[in-house]
């Protein structure tokens, strides 16, 4: 389906802590998968494979459940208080097809080199309206501006942008810019 890391889960026979402690004694995590207007169903899952998950800090994967693969987002992780183990995962089915156009986050990242030269650092949008899939959408977008000197600007069009998001906001847009106030009328 794509690049995400694949689940392979089974059915689990007892519900509640009785059969979620027998799942662990196992080797494996016990899970729940919902949405998408299917079944809700109890499964379980290799504990390696969460150890990976967690490692990877995948958030997106796809699950396989009676030869049947659905992309799915871990909507939560329940961890062990005294432990690093994970002790339950909740699954939620996504539309793999669905898009969403949202508003993300800006996130500065460093000091303009500019600063020591006088320069006033302005941040004229903390956001930046984005076009990505609805399982896939980003926290925030970093902006390097270590490289700002006074003069310089950041337009929407220099940011970087996750592979599969696709920017709305229009390109010529000053998102941050570095001014000069001896300079400023």
């Amino acid at each position: 389906m794509s690049e995400d890391l694949l689940l392979k889960v089974e059915h689990r026979q007892l519900p509640g802590s009785k059969g979620a402690r027998l799942v662990r004694a196992a080797g494996r995590v016990p899970a729940n998968l919902y949405g998408l207007g299917k079944p809700g169903a109890s499964v379980s899952i290799c504990a390696e494979v969460v150890d990976k998950l967690v490692a990877d800090r995948s958030s997106v994967v796809d699950v396989e459940l009676d030869g049947a693969v659905d992309k799915a987002v871990v909507q939560e992780l329940q961890w062990d208080v005294f432990s690093t183990k994970v002790l339950h995962v909740d699954l939620r089915r996504v539309n793999p097809a669905g898009r969403a156009t949202v508003d993300v986050v800006l996130e500065l990242r460093g000091e303009p080199a500019g600063l020591k030269d006088g320069g006033i650092l302005k941040q004229h949008s903390k956001r930046v309206r984005v076009d990505c899939p609805d399982y896939r959408i980003p926290k925030s977008i970093p902006v390097r501006i270590g490289a700002l000197g006074l003069g310089d600007v950041i337009k929407a069009s220099d940011l970087q942008l996750p592979e599969h998001a696709v920017l709305v906001t229009a390109g010529d847009t000053v998102m941050v810019e570095l001014y000069d106030p001896r300079k400023a009328v």
